[in-house]
């Protein structure tokens, strides 16, 4: 009788405790997963602001179409309201365009200089390097949410995992089952050694530090501050936002940017069993078949045996298995520099080192790959199988999404989606595979491209998968002539739909006080479509210019694809109008730069060594046309890189250095004196319009990188390729030397229309709102954006931002 009482009293005790613990651990697994945390007072709930960007959305071009009566929407909304032509800028390049705009601040401030800005090689020589993303940025593992596993070490997941497994079947066997307390315990420690081993060695799977692509922006954006006084803002597709952490009640998808599913910028991949093609997977190759190279692209020859072509899909480096490798050579390193170990156990472990070393070269190189099957099933048709999931197409037919998984552990898998085309099956045999993108599903959680994470997959629930690399639609390889305008088209018009999908998804809501949205595609269109559109372009051909295409289920020219990607931006517009602006709302339209034709470009290099700023070095071979190779830096005043900018050569700031700090600026005036009177021969186009120290327009911390100068051109004038990359144009001659070619050249490439480099006053963007606006003496400027937006909203302007808001005529 006292035995069977000593072990009914605890069952009774932690029975009648366990609904006070079942409690508190819903609490706690309701407050971690939801995230809850007590948000601050709203602004008013009628204070509503919906704004519609519309990158490369071009003033001009949208003022003569709506003369035309050809933007109805758009023409509606300027009678209405306010229409203005927005300046840009300086440069005029989206991420720093889109990150001022957002930001209501300049350049100085936001660290966002432009898609290249200058770098160092170990020299301390000038080198270019991007200046919208971090490719070397590393975080630990305590600066995520949103783990598979707690974010411990191997010992303490060991000691957590067997305590928590030792106390939970306690319970069970002693309470619901009612065992003896002795075979309770034994039982339960039994488990909770295995759950100790389970945990020792999960906590291996979770590696300490994550590379990834990493946002340099250094500035807040607008719904940020307006979060911080409790308005609930929905932002999609925020240019320059990703990995930007946003207030409570703030939900962002980001969009330029935003890496693919391989942590690169876009790749691409031709499957083909052209004969003139030798190099088979993985490696492939990165060249076209013109000799050139390919913008991110890789084509791999592929044959078919018995109908089937059997291949693989690559996916990400597994740096789990590159971090693991390099642990164990620095574990190796220690016993070596044991100065006890004997002659041959050094050589013994040389020798491990040495096949390490070979396992880690071999880790960094290869990617983590799916299986991909091509089976013919017609004459004009095939089972296109990737990672096991079968999609039938005709071709010329592009498929649904693929899901894919590739796992680089037991706990780690990247997550992606993409899609593919048929292009043909025989003479030869193309199959065109996108962009393998991040699944908005189940993105990782090192790399996320939503605010807060788990907002991507309630837009997946919402409007369906999507994709989420920055840069959406196949312009690089249509850039490279691999694809053609049809299958560029039927990209754009893909994405533009999948976009509105989204963006009408959340108008539908009815909890927030602040939409926006962004349209990339119109930027897109005329990158490439402007040698169809610009009867003037050096590549124009009025027999192609007319080939009728389908695109958004019209039949057109190619010469109407630009005006036609205005009229879908005009129809989302009455969309918004009609459906989703009360009368109380108010509504802006925006873009971050306008557009021009590219029909000559500039060789920036050359213009400056043929006025005496920049030598070069003797016995030029055609191997020195990049990366400055081509420079004698002792006697180089000045040279070019980017999209258009110029640096000094200063002494104490570039490693070989000439010019004092003294200097400067007078040499500065002579380049710019020197460039408003340089004439392109050919044209007789004065080519410099403008120049822009840097200094006298940007304020902030993030001046150092900044170019000294920024130029620019006359409409349908750009700086070269080549200068971009920090090149020269080099020109064989006679003799079998190699000189500097020349100043000006044709636009050869299909990337035939622009706006970085040139004159701001070219390239404005639109701005339009619902209400009148008292418009300032210069026009709008976008930078006005982000203050106007917190005014609207009641939300006060931090000193921070760089101009006033709007005024309105009237409330």
């Amino acid at each position: 009788m006292v035995h069977h009482v000593t072990h009914t009293r605890p069952r009774r005790v932690l029975r009648g405790l366990l609904p006070l613990f079942s409690l508190l651990g819903l609490l706690a697994a309701v407050t971690a997963l939801t995230g809850w945390a007590p948000t601050p007072t709203p602004v008013a709930d009628d204070a509503r602001l919906l704004i519609l960007g519309f990158d490369g959305g071009d003033g001009r071009t949208v003022e003569e179409m709506m003369d035309a009566d050809e933007l109805p929407n758009f023409k509606r909304l300027r009678d209405q309201g306010t229409f203005a032509r927005l300046g840009t800028s300086i440069p005029n390049e989206s991420p720093t365009s889109w990150a001022s705009l957002n930001s209501g601040q300049n350049p100085g401030k936001t660290n966002i200089s432009g898609f290249v800005k200058r770098g160092w090689n170990s020299k301390k020589e000038p080198s270019p390097g991007f200046g919208f993303i971090d490719t070397r940025d590393e975080r630990g593992i305590e600066e995520f949410d949103n783990l598979p596993l707690p974010a411990w070490s191997s010992p303490k997941l060991a000691g957590v995992a067997g305590g928590a497994v030792l106390v939970a079947f306690l319970l069970v066997f002693c309470v619901l089952l009612r065992l003896r307390f002795t075979v309770s315990a034994v039982l339960s420690i039994v488990l909770a050694l295995v759950g100790a081993f389970v945990g020792w060695e999960a906590g291996k799977l979770l590696p300490r530090t994550y590379p990834r692509v990493g946002n340099p922006h250094e500035s807040r954006n607008f719904w940020d501050y307006a979060g911080d006084h409790g308005v609930r803002a929905v932002v999609l597709e925020a240019a320059q936002a990703f990995d930007m952490e946003t207030p409570h009640g703030v939900q962002m998808l980001a969009g330029l940017g935003v890496p693919d599913a391989r942590g690169a910028l876009g790749d691409w991949f031709i499957y083909t069993d052209d004969e003139l093609l030798f190099d088979r997977p993985p490696e492939g190759t990165k060249k076209s078949s013109k000799g050139s190279g390919l913008t991110a692209g890789t084509k791999f020859r592929v044959d078919f045996r018995d109908g089937k072509i059997q291949t693989h899909v690559y996916g990400p480096v597994n740096f789990f298995e590159v971090q693991r490798l390099e642990a164990q050579l620095e574990a190796l390193d220690e016993q070596m520099n044991d100065p006890s170990i004997g002659y041959k156990k050094s050589v013994e472990l040389r020798e491990k080192e040495d096949a390490l070393e070979d396992e880690l070269r071999t880790a960094k190189r290869e990617r983590v790959a799916v299986d991909l099957v091509i089976e013919k099933r017609g004459p004009d048709s095939a089972a296109v199988i990737m990672d096991g999931h079968e999609q039938v197409l005709e071709v010329g037919g592009w498929s649904d999404f693929y899901h894919l998984t590739f796992p680089l552990n037991a706990v780690l898998k990247v997550k992606a989606v993409t899609r593919c085309k048929l292009v043909s099956l025989e003479g030869p045999f193309e199959l065109f595979l996108n962009t393998i993108d991040l699944d908005p599903e189940d993105p990782p959680f090192w790399q996320s491209i939503t605010e807060p994470h788990d907002f991507a997959p309630e837009l997946v629930r919402a409007a369906g998968t999507f994709e989420t690399y920055g840069w959406a639609c196949v312009t690089m390889p249509f850039k490279d002539n691999e694809v053609s305008p049809e299958t560029l088209l039927e990209d754009i018009e893909f994405t533009m739909n999948w976009r509105k999908r989204v963006a009408y998804s959340q108008l539908e809501r009815s909890d927030w006080n602040l939409f926006m949205s962004v349209f990339s595609t119109p930027d897109r269109v005329q990158h490439m479509m402007y040698k169809y559109y610009d009867r003037q372009h050096p590549q124009y051909d009025p027999i192609e210019a007319n080939r009728k295409v389908t695109f958004f289920g019209k039949e057109m020219p190619l010469s109407e694809v630009i005006p036609e990607i205005y009229r879908q931006a005009d129809q989302i517009v009455g969309d918004v109008l009609d459906k989703y602006v009360g009368p109380d709302d108010t509504l802006l339209v925006c873009s971050d730069h306008g557009f021009q034709s590219f029909r000559r470009q500039v060789n920036l290099n050359n213009w400056l060594h043929e006025n005496g700023y920049l030598a070069v070095k003797k016995g030029l071979a055609k191997g020195d046309a990049s990366g400055f190779a081509f420079v004698d830096w002792s006697e180089t005043q000045a040279y070019a890189m980017g999209l258009g900018f110029i640096y000094v050569n200063q002494k104490g700031r570039e490693g070989r250095g000439i010019v004092p700090a003294g200097e400067k600026e007078a040499l500065l005036d002579r380049i710019q004196a020197d460039l408003l009177q340089a004439v392109d021969p050919k044209t007789g186009v004065k080519t410099v319009i403008e120049s822009y120290r840097v200094a006298d327009h940007h304020s902030g911390p993030y001046l150092e990188d900044s170019a000294d100068l920024v130029l620019g051109f006359a409409p349908t004038y750009r700086v070269s390729w080549k200068t971009t990359g920090g090149g020269m144009l080099l020109e064989e001659k006679a003799d079998g030397s190699w000189a500097p070619g020349d100043i000006y050249t044709d636009n050869t490439s299909p990337w035939s229309g622009g706006h970085p480099s040139v004159a701001r006053d070219h390239v404005r963007g639109i701005f339009f709102c619902n209400r009148e606006v008292d418009l300032p003496e210069g026009g709008p400027d976008l930078m006005h954006i982000a203050p106007t937006a917190l005014e609207l909203l009641g939300v006060p302007i931090p000193d921070e931002m760089d101009l006033e808001p709007l005024r309105f005529v009237s409330p």
